[in-house]
């Protein structure tokens, strides 16, 4: 990567994060002390990701992995109170209808590659050729126990609800917000064109 791509890199993937976690903390998903020491955090990584480059590690691939590695992320998202925001009695089937998309899976399933060593592949492709050949509903649940993803958990019972990494939570949100979604597209687009 030239210098001025890794440079676009990092402002798309702090843009990203930048307007995920303003959203989360805006919708009181997540308190404001939590946000500022995640953005520690986050942007700590960065920085320590660019010494790296300027020694000439890593590709795209590579960068993008290990800052995801390093943030805190025992404190995971929670879909379920994202998708009551658009649908207070049935939070569940929002998330079960953003899983029914294949482009959903898909990135579901290169998060859980990029991340997870346990991940079974596999049974993905097989999980995702049958949610679009069959009627199989593929659910956070399903999706755990045949691909031993750890993205997202889900708990059962009062006080539970789906959970995901940030990440995983931001597609989401994306998926949710139109507005959100043509922001980022427009963000990228300014970026490829030298801000022009």
């Amino acid at each position: 990567m030239t210098v001025e791509e890794v440079s676009n890199l990092y402002i798309r993937i702090a843009f990203q994060y930048e307007s995920a976690l303003n959203q989360l903390v805006d919708k009181g998903l997540v308190d404001k002390d939590l946000a500022d020491k995640s953005r520690k955090t986050f942007y700590d990584s960065l920085d320590e990701e660019k010494l790296r480059i300027s020694q000439k590690i890593g590709n795209h691939t590579e960068i993008m992995h290990r800052y995801i590695r390093g943030m805190i992320c025992e404190d995971m998202v929670s879909l379920t109170e994202l998708a009551r925001q658009y649908s207070a009695d049935s939070p569940g089937y929002v998330i079960q209808s953003w899983m029914r998309s294949r482009n959903t899976l898909e990135f579901l399933r290169q998060w859980e590659n990029d991340m997870n060593e346990e991940f079974d592949d596999k049974v993905c492709e097989e999980l995702i050729h049958q949610a679009h050949t069959t009627s199989l509903t593929v659910t956070p649940s399903l999706w755990i126990r045949r691909t031993h993803a750890v993205g997202m958990r889900v708990k059962q019972g009062k006080g539970g609800g789906v959970r995901a990494y940030p990440e995983i939570a931001a597609d989401f949100l994306l998926w949710l917000d139109p507005a959100e979604r043509l922001a980022l597209v427009r963000l990228a687009q300014k970026g490829k064109s030298g801000g022009k």
